[in-house]
C-alpha cells in the first residue's frame, strides 16, 4: 500500500491545521491527542515544538491501529531562547504581549511529526517564522486582551496576525 493511499488522521482539533489539509485535497479524520503539554519540560524552542508534535502523533497512533498516517503539529512562540507559554490569565496575556512588542522580534515555531502506523516510522520537521512586532500602547494591549483572542494560544500568537501589533511576517 502506497503512502498516498493510506488513511490520514490529523492529531489536532485546530481548524487552521484542518484547513491546510483540506486545501491540499487530503481526506482525513480528526482525533485530538490527550497529551498534557504542561508535563513536557521546556527546553530549546525548536526541540520543544518538535517533541510536542512527536508526543501528540505517538499518542494518537496508539489509538488508530495500523495502516494510517498520523499528522501532528505544535506551534509555539519564543523570544530569544525563552518559550512564551500560554497565558494563565488576562494579566499574564498583557505581560506577554507587552514583552513581545517591546522586544520587537518573536519567533513562531511549528514542529510537525508524521507517523506511519504500519511501520512505526516517524518523519519530523520544523518551520520558524520571524515576526517583527510593532510598539503598542497599554490601551491597545488592554483592548486586545479584553477580546480574549489571546487566551489558550502560545505566546498569545494570534496577535501576530493583527496589523496593530505585527509589522512583518
Amino acid at each position: 500500500m502506497g503512502l498516498l493511499s493510506r488513511k490520514v488522521v490529523l492529531a489536532s482539533g485546530s481548524p487552521y491545521r484542518a484547513q491546510i489539509l483540506r486545501d491540499v485535497g487530503l481526506e482525513f479524520a480528526v482525533i485530538v491527542s490527550d497529551v498534557d503539554e504542561s508535563l513536557h519540560p521546556k527546553g530549546e524552542p525548536v526541540g520543544y515544538a518538535r517533541a510536542l508534535a512527536v508526543s501528540k502523533a505517538q499518542a494518537v497512533a496508539k489509538k488508530v491501529g495500523v495502516g494510517k498516517l498520523v499528522i501532528a503539529a505544535d506551534t509555539i512562540c519564543a523570544i530569544d531562547q525563552d518559550i512564551i507559554g500560554k497565558p494563565e490569565d488576562e494579566e499574564d496575556a498583557r505581560r506577554m504581549i507587552a514583552r513581545s512588542c517591546e522586544t520587537g522580534l518573536q519567533r513562531v515555531i511549528t514542529g510537525v511529526c508524521v507517523t506511519d502506523t504500519s511501520t512505526g516510522e516517524e518523519f519530523t520537521l520544523d518551520e520558524t517564522s520571524l515576526v517583527e512586532m510593532a510598539p503598542a500602547s497599554e490601551d491597545q494591549i488592554a483592548e486586545y486582551v479584553a477580546s480574549r483572542s489571546s487566551m489558550g494560544k502560545y505566546g498569545t500568537r494570534l496577535i501576530a496576525s493583527d496589523p496593530r501589533f505585527a509589522r512583518m511576517w
